[in-house]
């Protein structure tokens, strides 16, 4: 243990220099001159590129390159927006995206049939994915990708002497795709992540698992479903590997004599060292949770093996998440997104989603409910708030100076019940 400390420690003074710097980064925007020194100094380092990029070619398209503050913006949000599970899962798998999924699941069945066959991904967590990402298409962002990726690694320089680099490599990805022609300038536009097309892909990922489904010759993630669809189906098996057949969680109740272990820390508990298969666990007394809250047989097909994950400890939602859990996570890395992600699969299929009660009395909004309460404060002369069902900046400073007004304890959220106390 002493050893272990002592390596942490070191490893924590050895990243706290850059742990600085990228804050002070992130502080203010960049000067023009600073993100152009930037530029330059990333030129530099494409001899080292992960893919062949030559310097001219580098500075010929990044020069081009704009800075773009969002993408500051949208990291200090990250970190100074916390957001409560129940707030996120209630607005992401909501009544809307499900129907909405269920007709892409019908329009496409004969489409999905073939990638589920290929890549041995369930079509529901493929429409999944789609529905998280980009709200089934529409929302697939709208800075300009090259801007972004450059921004981004300017913001988020590399520790020096660094093996890899991913917002490096991120930026020097972009820049080939517009040279080798893979991707229109016009549309090449998503997050503030560089993230870009239907199913929302970084342009490094992109360049190692962009599947062209449609045999027109191009991997077009942006314009092309099947491409698209395809691509993230083909994330899911090559990166983690996914197990056909095992479930990516199993909502169960923990034995009374075992829950000490779980009580609330602050973060989401996933047991890591305690991995079993299904059967195992039975054996432990550990239960499956039917609809209705219904304690049922804990089995799952080809016994698979998984982990205790608890979002929120206990009380709250218990789950045994399998290897595919992982395999989720590595298209986007975190543990909120990957059960999002599972829950609307979960629903797509006619399950009932999460059936244990979040420990709160006041749970989260669907995105009609957001836009409900959006429209209401708009009337309220909150002019910068839209009705669009997202709980963005705006909409929460307006939450803020209601909750003030209303004599309500001072915060940015609302949920069910605070909605009506808020506007009764």
């Amino acid at each position: 243990m002493v050893h272990r400390f002592l390596l942490l420690l070191s490893v924590a003074f050895f990243f706290a220099p850059l742990a600085h710097a990228q804050s002070s980064l992130v502080a203010q925007p960049l000067p023009p001159e600073q993100f152009a020194a930037c530029v330059k100094g990333l030129a530099g380092h494409t001899g080292s590129a992960g893919r062949p990029l030559k310097r001219d070619d580098f500075l010929r398209i990044a020069s081009t390159a704009k800075y773009d503050d969002r993408v500051r913006q949208s990291m200090l949000v990250q970190t100074g927006e916390p957001t409560f599970w129940w707030d996120d899962i209630a607005a992401t798998t909501d009544e809307q995206r499900v129907a909405e999924g269920r007709e892409v699941l019908a329009r496409e069945a004969e489409l999905l049939a073939k990638i589920e066959q290929r890549f041995g991904v369930p079509r529901e967590i493929v429409v999944g994915i789609y529905g998280i990402e980009t709200n089934y298409g529409p929302a697939a962002g709208r800075i300009p990708v090259l801007d972004a990726a450059v921004s981004l690694a300017c913001l988020r320089p590399c520790s020096p002497g660094a093996a890899t680099c991913g917002s490096r490599e991120r930026a020097y990805a972009a820049v080939r795709l517009l040279r080798d022609n893979k991707v229109k300038p016009e549309s090449f536009v998503g997050s503030w992540a560089a993230a870009f097309g239907r199913t929302q892909f970084v342009p490094d990922s992109y360049e190692q698992l962009a599947v062209d489904m449609d045999g027109d010759g191009l991997a077009d993630v942006i314009g092309s479903l099947p491409d698209a669809l395809a691509s993230a189906a083909n994330h899911l098996r090559r990166r983690g590997g996914w197990i056909a057949g095992a479930p990516v969680y199993i909502e169960v109740k923990v034995p009374a004599g075992q829950q000490r272990e779980f009580t609330p820390t602050g973060k989401s508990i996933r047991l890591t060292d305690r991995a079993m298969k299904v059967s195992e666990w039975a054996a432990m007394g550990w239960q499956a949770v039917g609809a209705g809250g219904a304690s049922l047989p804990l089995q799952a097909a080809g016994d698979p093996v998984v982990v205790p994950f608890l979002p929120v400890g206990l009380p709250g939602p218990a789950f045994l998440v399998s290897r595919n859990f992982n395999t989720i996570f590595r298209y986007n890395n975190s543990d909120r997104y990957v059960m999002e992600v599972a829950v609307l699969a979960n629903k797509l299929a006619g399950g009932p989603g999460i059936v244990t009660p979040w420990p709160t009395d006041d749970p989260g909004l669907s995105r009609a409910e957001v836009k409900e309460l959006q429209a209401w404060l708009m009337q309220r002369g909150h002019a910068l708030v839209t009705a669009d069902g997202v709980m963005g900046r705006n909409t929460r400073d307006a939450i803020e100076a209601e909750r003030a007004r209303k004599g309500l304890p001072a915060g940015r959220r609302v949920g069910q019940r605070t909605m009506r106390l808020l506007m009764q």
